[in-house]
């Protein structure tokens, strides 16, 4: 049962992950740095899929 909990988790924290990539990179032209928002929206994703599992 825990191995399941476990993958659930790891899949969460890889769409969120890969999710802000995708919207920084988007919005990279937008703020003028590409580099930047991308690193940005990593951060935001990580922090998002922290939230949604923790206990």
């Amino acid at each position: 049962m825990s191995k399941k909990k476990k993958q659930s988790k790891q899949g969460t924290f890889a769409l969120c992950i890969t999710a802000g990539l995708i919207v920084g990179l988007g919005l990279g032209p937008a703020f003028d740095n590409v580099l930047v928002s991308a690193i940005a929206g990593t951060a935001i994703g990580s922090v998002a899929a922290w939230m949604l599992t923790r206990k």
